[in-house]
């Protein structure tokens, strides 16, 4: 038996209620419908435009947010005691940043600085307990919202529960943030060791800070690091990984007049071998001067030029930096190097006799 053909007035009807199921089902329409309505557009208004009642528009809107929701980095670094907080410990671990106990002294920015580098200054180093407190405060945040959005219905997501999310993670993003803008300085120093690439020196800071902020988000506060060790080992491999891609592909584009020195041995370095051998050196020199405070470290960082892009300076130049006698900063940097010697016996690090003693010579 045929069927009856339908009439054009059928057709129409049947795509117009194909659309709609499209619209009903398809994640990509929910999130563009979500946007517009963030944007200002009425529910009313996306309504009448896809043909839909307000409480189907609503549902799709619930469902949107709830897709974008999905879509945010919520996995917390895994901590045991996230599990057992109590509530005293959750208010603990959201309050605010403790003030800094110890002292701090401010760098003053180098002549010349662009007014983003220059700015990069304004913002102080975080002492150990302040990163702990912000590291532990965003994974934290983090941790509370994944557990609600489990409890989320994907077809008919609650509000309430969105709401909370949203807050806990744009709190969490005002802690990660804080701890990133506190180590943008140590991507400009590490630049600074790869500036001869052919990459403009700003490129290559915006390359380290990408590798920065991914290294915030994999940083496990609880094995007890400092979190500039792991950023400038993140920042080493990156910066190495695209210098070898970039001299993979100039070696693929050379020119038939290059062939002739194909028969020669490569004296190039092994590049993987000196990005090793570089974070192995960087995790041994931050592990020891974690030995040191806040004053000793940064007379040995001044006096034996251990930043990147700074020459060793003078008893005289770190004793105007943190306005003291040259005398006294003698004697502090070989109170320093003593507790770093004790630091390398105790640790097993194999290290030359003289390795600490070799005073700069000014």
């Amino acid at each position: 038996m045929r069927s009856k053909p339908t009439t054009p007035i059928e057709q129409r009807d049947d795509t117009l209620n194909n659309a709609r199921i499209s619209i009903y089902t398809d994640e990509a329409v929910q999130r563009e419908m979500w946007r517009c309505h963030r944007h200002g557009a009425a529910t009313e208004a996306l309504a009448r435009r896809d043909g839909l009642d307000v409480a189907r528009a609503r549902i799709l809107l619930a469902r949107g947010r709830y897709q974008r929701i999905k879509s945010w980095p919520l996995a917390p670094v895994p901590n045991d005691d996230f599990q057992r907080a109590t509530a005293a410990r959750e208010q603990s671990i959201i309050a605010p940043t403790p003030v800094a106990t110890k002292w701090s002294p401010r760098i003053s920015p180098p002549p010349g600085l662009t007014p983003y580098l220059k700015s990069l200054y304004e913002v102080s180093l975080l002492t150990r307990d302040q990163e702990t407190h912000l590291f532990r405060k965003m994974n934290y945040l983090k941790y509370k919202a994944s557990k609600i959005l489990t409890r989320l219905d994907p077809e008919c997501p609650a509000e309430r529960l969105m709401d909370q999310i949203e807050q806990l993670y744009e709190q969490s993003i005002v802690a990660k943030n804080a701890i990133i803008r506190a180590n943008l300085r140590l991507v400009v120093a590490m630049s600074k060791r790869y500036a001869h690439s052919t990459k403009p020196f700003l490129e290559l800071v915006s390359d380290g800070n990408i590798s920065l902020i991914r290294a915030v988000e994999k940083f496990d506060y609880a094995r007890g690091f400092r979190f500039s060790t792991y950023a400038t080992c993140a920042i080493i491999k990156n910066f190495t990984q695209a210098l070898s891609i970039e001299r993979r592909d100039h070696t693929r584009f050379r020119n038939a007049g290059d062939e002739v020195f194909l028969t020669a041995p490569d004296q190039r370095t092994n590049l993987r071998a000196d990005e090793t051998a570089q974070i192995r050196r960087v995790v041994v020199i931050a592990r020891l001067l974690e030995r040191l405070d806040d004053r000793e470290r940064l007379i040995i960082r001044h006096r034996y030029g251990l930043d990147a892009g700074h020459e060793p300076m003078t008893l005289q130049q770190v004793g105007d930096e943190l306005s003291v006698s040259k005398e006294r900063i003698r004697q502090l940097a070989k109170r320093a190097i003593g507790k770093l010697r004790q630091a390398a016996v105790e640790q097993g690090i194999d290290a030359p006799e003289d390795c600490l003693a070799c005073e700069p010579k000014f």
